[in-house]
């Protein structure tokens, strides 16, 4: 998959090519001539990284409001004797 990406400091874009959710190339002079790994690949995987961390997080929490939910439903029916 390819992602174009605007240049912060001019109107050029460039192409940052990803394999699966990690930047492994890219068309900017940085990645170009000096060949190791550029601010905007550098940029998008740490971006991946963050959002599958946030992910992550989110289902620990869905998963701890379900278990507190069937506590409180269990306490509920031995409360009332069912």
């Amino acid at each position: 998959m390819t992602k174009t990406i605007k240049s912060e400091t001019s109107n050029k874009r460039y192409f940052l090519t990803i394999d699966g959710d990690q930047a492994t190339d890219c068309t900017c002079g940085d990645r170009t001539f000096r060949h190791h790994t550029c601010k905007h690949m550098t940029h998008f995987n740490a971006e991946v990284t963050r959002a599958a961390a946030f992910l992550a997080l989110k289902a620990r929490i869905a998963a701890a409001e379900r278990e507190a939910r069937v506590a409180h439903r269990i306490a509920f029916e031995l409360m009332m004797g069912l």
